[in-house]
């Protein structure tokens, strides 16, 4: 009977084989979306996945010389940790004291200006990434499988690309398609189906609203926009 046992456990363990955790690339987020974050990563590194962070060098909540279960991997932007507390400050001031005394205009202009610092900031980490050889040649050697992004950040679909990490649509669920991650074949083709309908989608409302602009004349839609303005 032990005999019997014995051979039976020897030929379940012939039978198993290994699994390798995957690489995985993860771009930069700060504040509370960071502490969120945090949590994630080192539940992956639990469940034997190899993490790698990029910092920018003026990360608020980032501290890459602190002990950590995951990588980081430093990159430089070109303004100060400085300049981003100043930006947040004033728009902290703006959004909780001086929002309720101001004009609708002075409001638009404000935002827009916000917008654009946003803009520019983010464009300025990309550089800091993009325009770095080093960390370019890191990414593009780094066999990374998959990037982990928050979406409140721009710029992580340029990252995954010069990391040379693929994004099919089988694998990544559409919005509102109510499909997760674990997928079977049929619904990974109904997904892959889900993409096209929203490309078909985004090309019926241009051409509907173009034919909609052609029929109204050109003085009305003049008109119309000298009243909206």
């Amino acid at each position: 009977m032990n005999l019997r046992f014995s051979a039976c456990i020897l030929l379940v363990l012939c039978a198993t084989w290994s699994a390798n955790g995957g690489n995985i690339l993860v771009w930069y987020t700060d504040g509370s979306h960071w502490i969120n974050m945090k949590p994630v990563l080192e539940t992956l590194v639990d469940r034997g996945h190899q993490v790698t962070v990029l910092v920018p060098s003026s990360s608020m909540y980032m501290k890459t010389n602190e002990p950590a279960r995951f990588h980081y991997e430093p990159f430089n932007a070109s303004f100060s940790l400085e300049t981003i507390e100043d930006f947040l400050e004033e728009l902290l001031q703006f959004v909780l004291y001086e929002l309720d005394y101001m004009s609708y205009w002075e409001i638009f202009t404000r935002s827009v200006k916000y917008v654009n610092t946003q803009i520019q900031i983010s464009f300025q980490y990309l550089d800091g990434v993009v325009k770095s050889e080093v960390i370019m040649k890191k990414l593009k050697e780094g066999n990374y499988d998959l990037l982990l992004a928050d979406p409140v950040k721009a710029g992580s679909d340029l990252v995954r690309h010069c990391g040379q990490m693929p994004a099919p649509p089988s694998f990544v669920p559409g919005a509102m398609s109510k499909l997760t991650d674990n997928m079977d074949f049929s619904e990974r083709v109904w997904n892959f189906l889900f993409y096209a309908l929203q490309d078909i989608h985004g090309v019926v409302l241009h051409v509907s609203d173009n034919q909609f602009q052609s029929a109204l004349p050109l003085t009305t839609r003049t008109t119309k926009t000298k009243k909206f303005f």
